[in-house]
């Protein structure tokens, strides 16, 4: 679990005369990852595409224009259908329902075009019914020049200086004054100067007759004609995608197999009766790969496997051991946050067993709430229904797991909706009225389990009140702690990692020390507050033989600039208790709010829940349910963000990807979604 597949490299030699049922065969059986041939060998040419390859080709991008006119998504699949029906309706599809979505797309297109148009001709004609002049009277002179516009000051005296014949209409509108100039034609140059000094910008005048509010009316019934015509067309798109979503998904996943088969040549190794193909097979697979392809062809082909100092000097080349993620099915959704950071390399740890562990403690810690746990379990459950694509399924488990430690976290606590509140009720605490006493005379700190958070709960075990001083305290420790666990961790899997590679120095000189570093800093700093002096000089005395190995190390001196960020690392896991009492004082200060503030105030001051008004009720319950909202919206956020943000920066950075990350396994083939088997 915690290291990708054995991979084996292997080499399928065979006659071209069987090569297209040995592509069929590799298809069918999803195992060999294949490298492929960049041309560099003398003898060998690139293979050349098979079959109808450019057919499938010109049908799969018609018919992904067609999708994209539908605006089609990849979706889970609702139904299935085998390849016989996707084979008599494709040429339908691809040219009668294709051409009608086209046509009718296309009208679409222009009607919005026109309409856009129209809405631009309006907003020309608007400025200027504020003239007395119709539409006709601005166009078509050859011996008059027109200038239409707004201007920031008037413009009579400058205009008749320059030109003694002219007409000059004006009219305000909108804070702007808008005019209509006309002079003679040989006159133009110098009236345009003078109008640029009165901050003259030119308005377009549409070519049209009558006036402008006809035109307007006129443009307007136009628009509603056109949005008339679209509204049916856009429902008859609507309906041809109802209709056919999944048999267009079915015959796009139909053709990209039948196109990735007809091209898996032009990654192959080539002569003029032979062909090769270099790969990678799961170590445990490769006598599966060998009798299915042999007895495919009747031994026309032999597959035969690299030996390891081979296969290693082709890696030292820059060939990549593609990984595989090999994990338990409660594991798998978690493999979506490594991917997220990087694919793991062959010789790494995957870390995904890891994040399994730590993430959704990590995420209960902040969150820690029993009401707020099962209303994301519930909106979760929602959501795994509507969203069903292999990534959102995985997204959604990794939250609802996260949930399932928030109620666990939330009982330890003593939370439902908020510290205490709810759980008096349910588990039979104090009661609201002995509360509400020992509040009033300032003697209520909260129930949980040490000193001064007052009575012991349940099974003398909780709640743990975490607004309480002592809890805080404790939770700084238990926060340092997972920190260090969580560092630790992330070290030893960098000092194998790095032995792994045959870096020794790498491994005891750099990543031992930054875990000595911070297990026995803590230690250090456990003894001072315990007052346990051996744990302290202990303590010192591994962290300064560690700076010493850091010394010693890749770095050399400059190694040191390093420690801080070690320490840092650790305080950075203080976060699991600052955001938790962030959430947590929101939702105590939602409560008070509204049963101790709004209820009361809109209540004429009353202090008994029995005096309440209804007004006050209903106004106080609102404004509770808006804050919890607020603060489950974020209860979901950052107790995800945050444990993220501790896994790719604490801990990844001490093992994962320092190679700058692998290839994935991504074997020759497919699995089908909307294909019958």
């Amino acid at each position: 679990m915690l290291r990708p597949v054995n991979m084996s490299r292997v080499v399928v030699a065979g006659s071209k005369d069987v090569i297209s049922p040995v592509v069929e065969k590799l298809h069918e059986l999803r195992l060999l990852h294949i490298v492929n041939y960049n041309g560099n060998q003398p003898g060998f040419e690139i293979g050349k595409s098979i079959g109808k390859s450019k057919e499938y080709s010109e049908d799969l991008i018609k018919l992904r224009s067609i999708t994209r006119y539908l605006d089609l998504k990849n979706k889970a699949p609702d139904k299935t259908f085998p390849e016989s029906q996707i084979l008599s309706e494709m040429d339908n599809l691809l040219n009668n329902v294709g051409a009608d979505v086209i046509a009718t797309y296309e009208r679409i297109t222009a009607i919005e075009a026109e309409v856009k148009s129209k809405q631009d001709t309006i907003r020309s004609l608007n400025p200027l019914a504020v003239l007395p002049l119709p539409l006709e009277s601005y166009h078509g002179y050859d011996s008059l020049a027109t200038f239409v516009g707004t201007v920031t000051s008037p413009v009579d005296a400058d205009v008749a200086r320059v030109s003694p014949a002219h007409e000059i209409y004006t009219g305000s509108a909108k804070n702007a004054t808008q005019v209509a100039v006309f002079v003679p034609a040989e006159k133009a140059s110098e009236v345009s100067a003078v109008l640029s000094e009165h901050g003259f910008s030119e308005t377009s005048v549409p070519k049209l007759e009558g006036n402008v509010a006809s035109a307007i009316a006129a443009q307007e019934s136009s628009i509603k004609s056109l949005e008339a015509e679209k509204a049916p067309l856009l429902k008859k798109l609507a309906d041809i995608k109802k209709q056919n979503e999944d048999l267009m998904l079915a015959t796009d996943e139909y053709l990209s197999m039948q196109t990735q088969k007809t091209e898996a040549p032009l990654r192959f190794a080539v002569t003029e009766n032979a062909f090769v193909i270099d790969g990678y097979v799961p170590s445990d697979q490769f006598s599966r790969l060998k009798s299915e392809l042999e007895s495919t062809t009747g031994g026309k082909l032999e597959v035969s496997l690299i030996a390891d100092k081979e296969a290693e000097e082709l890696v030292e080349k820059g060939e990549d051991i593609p990984s595989q993620m090999d994990n338990p099915g409660v594991v798998k959704p978690y493999e979506l946050i490594t991917r997220l950071f990087a694919i793991p390399e062959y010789k790494e740890f995957d870390p995904s067993l890891l994040i399994f562990v730590f993430f959704p403690i990590m995420f209960g810690m902040i969150l820690g709430d029993v009401g707020y746990g099962i209303m994301i379990l519930l909106i979760l459950l929602g959501l795994k229904k509507k969203f069903r694509t292999p990534g959102w399924q995985q997204l959604i488990n990794v939250v609802m797991i996260g949930g399932v430690w928030a109620v666990i976290f939330g009982i330890f606590y003593g939370e439902i909706f908020g510290p205490l509140g709810l759980w008096n009720y349910a588990i039979g605490m104090l009661s609201h009225h002995e509360m509400a006493a020992l509040q009033e005379a300032g003697l209520f700190f909260g129930e949980g389990v040490f000193g001064s958070l007052g009575r012991l709960g349940p099974l003398g075990v909780f709640p743990l009140y975490r607004l309480a001083t002592n809890a805080v305290l404790l939770l700084i420790g238990v926060s340092l702690f997972i920190g260090v666990v969580h560092c630790s961790v992330g070290s030893i899997c960098g000092i194998k990692t790095e032995l792994n590679y045959g870096e020794k120095k790498h491994a005891y000189f750099e990543r031992l020390p930054v875990m000595l570093f911070q297990v026995f800093f803590s230690v250090a700093l456990l003894g001072l507050v315990m007052g346990q002096s051996i744990l302290t000089y202990l303590g010192i005395i591994v962290v300064v033989l560690s700076v010493v190995m850091l010394v010693m190390g890749p770095e050399g001196p400059m190694g040191l600039a390093h420690v801080p960020s070690y320490i840092s690392n650790l305080i950075s896991y203080l976060r699991l208790l600052a955001i938790g009492l962030a959430s947590v004082g929101l939702a105590y200060a939602a409560n008070q709010l509204a049963f101790y503030v709004i209820m009361p105030m809109l209540s004429g001051g009353a202090h008994n829940s029995a005096e309440f008004s209804t007004l006050a009720i209903i106004v106080g319950i609102v404004i509770l349910v808006a804050v919890h909202f607020i603060n489950l919206l974020l209860g979901i956020l950052s107790p995800f963000m945050h444990p993220l943000r501790l896994h790719y920066v604490e801990m990844f950075t001490k093992f994962y990807s320092a190679h700058g990350g692998g290839v994935e396994y991504s074997p020759f083939g497919h699995v089908r979604r909307f294909l019958k088997a």
